[in-house]
């Protein structure tokens, strides 16, 4: 059964390139984390729902949606049958290019675009589709060729996605991270007994009050309904990839309350726990 991510995900990208690109069919979801790089989705067949700043977002076939350096996310994709295009571009490749550039903020959804934004959304898309090409035909230049369009991308995305932000904000960000990171780590290995407000608070160092303002204004979302999401993460895979009944699997994963739990799944998921079940025991590539 595929593991769970740690809320902060490390890449190690060749410092030379500064980015990593990966056509990938995916087989589990990817539960709330973030990245010191840039992440692009482009969705090729399937579908996407990422959870983002509050808002949920849908992401269909040849659709592209930008998670910005930092910017904590989770994604929940419709499994066995949803392939794309995931690409990380460092901050690095950015400043080499851009050395006299401020710190910027860049936001791509196909949900949220202005109107004079979309021909630049249809030109990205446009890119995204070209590199899929270019990466199916494995010509021996696919890297030079695929290097510059991620230049191009990259171009677009900040002369049409992006707003500057200030020096401060950008530290006051970092520094919002590494605390989210020690809480979160925190939930992920205590996500199945009883986790308090306070308790978690005083893990954080805050007190509760502060601690809860806190929490929802970086995640998005209040902290207990945040706990039963990571729940819910490890009970879907475990439905998945394990044989144990719905009741065996919620209780193991720490939710006793049946009733919120069968409406949180169904809400996420857009299924029953017992759907998923049969859906996982009828395909044969898990």
């Amino acid at each position: 059964m595929p593991e769970q991510e740690h809320i902060y995900e490390n890449l190690e990208l060749e410092p030379d390139i500064g980015f990593n690109i990966r056509f990938v069919t995916m087989k589990h979801n990817s539960p709330y984390h973030w990245h010191r790089e840039m992440e692009l989705i482009f969705i090729l067949n399937g579908h996407a729902t990422i959870n983002m700043d509050g808002e949920r977002y849908e992401v269909k076939p040849l659709d592209v949606i930008v998670m910005d350096y930092a910017k904590i996310h989770e994604v929940t994709y419709a499994l066995f049958r949803t392939m794309g295009i995931c690409i990380h571009i460092s901050k690095q490749l950015l400043r080499r290019y851009l050395p006299e550039n401020g710190p910027i903020a860049i936001r791509c959804a196909p949900q949220n675009l202005l109107p004079e934004q979309q021909p630049y959304y249809m030109e990205l898309c446009g890119i995204l589709k070209e590199l899929t090409i270019l990466y199916v035909s494995q010509k021996s230049t696919y890297r030079l060729r695929s290097t510059a369009l991620i230049l191009e991308l990259l171009a677009c995305l900040i002369e049409h996605f992006s707003e500057p932000v200030t020096d401060t904000g950008a530290e006051t960000k970092a520094g919002s991270m590494e605390r989210l990171d020690q809480i979160c780590t925190y939930v992920e290995h205590h996500y199945a007994e009883e986790i308090t407000l306070g308790e978690a608070a005083e893990e954080a160092g805050l007190n509760k009050e502060y601690f809860c303002r806190f929490f929802k204004q970086n995640m998005g979302t209040s902290f207990i309904q945040y706990v039963n999401q990571v729940r819910l993460g490890h009970i879907y895979q475990d439905l998945l990839y394990t044989d144990g009944s719905v009741q065996e699997i919620m209780e193991r994963h720490g939710f006793y309350n049946q009733k919120l739990f069968y409406r949180m799944f169904k809400e996420r998921y857009d299924c029953t726990p017992r759907q998923l079940k049969d859906l996982a025991r009828n395909n044969p590539y898990i």
